[in-house]
C-alpha cells in the first residue's frame, strides 16, 4: 500500500544517543534540556522569541484560546472546513462557535464571509486555519478582526515552514497566537507535540502558566491551567528534525508541482490555489475531482494507493451540528468537500510513485 502520509524519521542511532542522555539524567519532562532546545531552535527558525512547546497542537490551541480570557458563551468565528481540533479548542473553553464558509479556490477561511458575519454576531475571536499549510489571507483577516475588536488565533497545525509575504508563519504579528503541530502525520514530527507562537511577552507568559497547571515556578496557580508539558522523549525527536524543515518543504513543493503537471490536462480537475508571495508546506495535497470522487478513491485503494477525503465539514458532524444556525450559508464548504481527494504526499515519496498515481487517475478519467 502506498500510504497517504508517512513520517520521516532520523537514523535510529541518533535518537538512541539522545535517549541515553535522558536515561542518565532521569529528567523525562518539566521543560528539560530537550524541550528547551526544541523551543530555541523553533524560535530561531521562526524569528520569534515568544514560542513555547506543548504536548500537542490540540492542547496548544486550548491554552491559546484560554489565554484570550473571553467570557463564557462568547462567539468565535470558526471555519467548517478544518480539522476537528479547531472547534474543539473553542468548545473546551466554553465559547460558542459560529461557522464560516471556505474560499472555494484557496480552501481557507473566506474573509468575505467573515466580514458578513461580523456585524450580525460581534465575535470576540476568530479562529482560522492555514489549510494544508497554504497561508490564508492574513492581511485581510487581521484587518477585519481589528475593525471588529476581535482577537485572532491561527490553527497553523500544517504550516511549520509556510511563508506569508516574506515572513514565516509563526512570526510575531501574524495572529495573537499561532499553533503548530508536530504529530506523526506532519511534515516535521516529534511523534506528538505542538508549538505556540505568541505575539508578545504578556501573551507568552499566559501560555507558560496555562500549559503548566496555572503557575510558572512556585506551585501557586494564578489561573486555571492544565498539563500540556512536552515530554523530553518527544522533544528530543523534535530537535533532530526541526532543522530539516527547509529541505522537507522544498521536496513537498516539488511533489506538488509534479502532481499538478501530471494531472493538469484532465478536464475540470482543480487544485488548491496559493496566494501570491506565499509558500505552502503541502502537508496534504488535495485535488478537486471533476466527477465520481468516491469511485476514484475506491479505484485507487484497490490498486494499493491510499487517499483521504479531507476535511469533512464540521457542521455536519453529530458533535457540532447544533451550532449551525438556520441562515448559515456554507455552500462552498460543502462543494469543496464533495470533490476533494487528498493524494499520497510525504517527504520520501519518489517521483515514480507520483507518476504512477497520476497515471491511474488519468486512466480513470480516460485521458491518455
Amino acid at each position: 500500500m502506498l500510504p497517504v502520509a508517512r513520517p520521516s524519521l532520523p537514523p535510529l542511532e541518533r535518537y538512541v544517543a539522545l535517549l541515553e542522555q535522558i536515561w542518565d539524567t532521569r529528567l523525562l519532562s518539566n521543560f528539560g534540556t530537550f524541550a528547551q532546545l526544541f523551543e530555541a531552535r523553533a524560535q530561531a527558525y521562526l524569528g520569534n522569541p515568544f514560542v513555547r512547546c506543548t504536548a500537542s497542537c490540540d492542547l496548544g490551541l486550548v491554552v491559546s484560546v484560554a489565554a484570550l480570557g473571553l467570557p463564557d458563551g462568547a462567539a468565535c468565528l470558526v471555519p467548517s472546513f478544518t480539522f476537528n481540533s479547531t472547534i474543539n479548542a473553542v468548545l473546551w473553553n466554553r465559547l460558542r462557535p459560529v461557522f464560516v464558509d471556505c474560499d472555494p479556490v484557496t480552501f481557507n477561511i473566506d474573509v468575505r464571509d467573515v466580514r458578513r458575519r461580523l456585524g450580525a454576531v460581534a465575535p470576540a475571536a476568530i479562529i482560522a486555519t492555514h489549510v494544508f499549510g497554504s497561508p490564508l489571507d492574513l492581511d485581510a483577516l487581521l484587518k477585519a478582526a481589528r475593525e471588529a475588536g476581535a482577537r485572532v488565533v491561527v490553527d497553523a497545525a500544517h504550516a511549520f515552514g509556510s511563508v506569508y509575504r516574506g515572513r514565516r508563519i509563526g512570526a510575531a504579528g501574524l495572529g495573537d497566537f499561532q499553533v503548530f503541530s508536530f504529530s506523526g502525520t506532519k511534515q516535521v514530527t516529534s511523534a506528538e507535540g505542538g508549538l505556540v507562537a505568541a505575539g508578545g511577552l504578556e501573551d507568552v507568559e499566559r501560555i507558560e502558566k496555562l500549559r503548566a497547571y496555572g503557575f510558572r515556578w512556585n506551585y501557586v496557580s494564578e489561573v486555571v491551567g492544565l498539563n500540556a508539558k512536552l515530554s523530553e522523549l518527544h522533544a528530543a525527536l523534535g530537535t533532530l528534525l526541526v532543522g530539516d524543515v527547509e529541505d522537507v518543504v522544498s521536496r513537498r513543493n516539488a511533489i506538488a508541482a509534479r502532481y499538478r503537471a501530471g494531472l493538469s490536462d484532465i478536464g475540470d480537475m482543480a487544485f488548491q490555489a496559493e496566494l501570491p508571495e506565499t509558500r505552502s508546506t503541502f502537508k496534504d495535497f488535495g485535488i478537486l475531482c471533476p466527477a465520481r470522487r468516491d469511485e476514484l478513491s475506491a479505484h485507487l485503494g484497490q490498486l494499493g494507493i491510499q487517499t483521504k477525503k479531507y476535511f469533512r465539514p464540521l457542521h455536519g458532524m453529530p458533535a457540532y451540528a447544533r451550532f449551525r444556525s438556520a441562515d448559515d450559508d456554507l455552500v462552498d464548504t460543502e462543494a469543496v468537500y464533495s470533490r476533494i481527494l487528498c493524494l499520497p504526499i510525504f517527504n520520501e515519496l519518489g517521483d515514480g510513485d507520483v507518476d504512477r498515481v497520476c497515471e491511474v487517475i488519468r486512466n480513470f478519467y480516460g485521458v491518455r
